[in-house]
């Protein structure tokens, strides 16, 4: 996959190419974004302990190494299981998402990077970060006790967003965005599924 926005600054020659020829404003990509919709990604529920059993220590977090709370491996869009989750996203970024950020049709299409998942209990959280390799983040809530904790912190230029979320909400950020999650304290475990994409022909 060729990342627009990258290639586009690699030299004037692409830069010539991607915003005069293909017409593609690339630092539209870049502005201030927030995005928050309810959307029912299909996730398959048993795969989430299925693979957390196959793979007890990711390169993420997991056994006593862990950091925050259980990290799959960022590269789930290999696995059956996502295909048609991806499917779903990738139709509503391209849909819905592409023509907010750039208010026209416009040539190439927001394709999911990588893809992964985490698994909160009690009093974990996720620490200050971001996603520097992509353009467009974001995370779907597929299971969470409701008023327990774990808000989404999310750093917007000179503003912060605080999100409790949903079942089913999706979230979507730039990926430059600093975001946090605080303390779960729920008595059920909290699933989230987190995404990169990038923006590609």
């Amino acid at each position: 996959m060729i990342d627009i926005y990258k290639y586009s600054k690699k030299n004037s020659l692409y830069n010539f190419f991607i915003t005069k020829v293909l017409n593609i404003n690339v630092d539209r990509l870049t502005l201030p974004f927030f995005n928050k919709e309810n959307i029912d990604l299909e996730f398959n529920e048993f795969f989430f302990y299925d693979y957390c059993k196959k793979h007890p220590i990711t390169k993420w977090g997991g056994g006593l190494e862990s950091r925050d709370c259980y990290q799959s491996n960022h590269d789930l869009q290999k696995f059956i299981d996502f295909k048609k989750p991806i499917k779903i996203l990738e139709n509503f970024l391209n849909k819905k998402i592409k023509q907010t950020i750039f208010k026209k049709n416009t040539a190439g299409k927001f394709k999911i990077k990588s893809i992964w998942y985490t698994i909160q209990k009690k009093n974990e959280g996720v620490s200050m970060h971001n996603h520097p390799k992509s353009i467009l983040s974001g995370v779907s809530y597929f299971k969470i006790d409701k008023d327990s904790g774990g808000e989404l912190k999310l750093h917007l230029e000179n503003k912060t967003i605080e999100i409790k979320p949903v079942k089913n909400d999706l979230i979507m950020f730039n990926s430059s965005a600093y975001h946090s999650v605080n303390s779960y304290y729920g008595e059920n475990d909290r699933i989230s599924v987190a995404w990169d994409a990038i923006y590609t022909l």
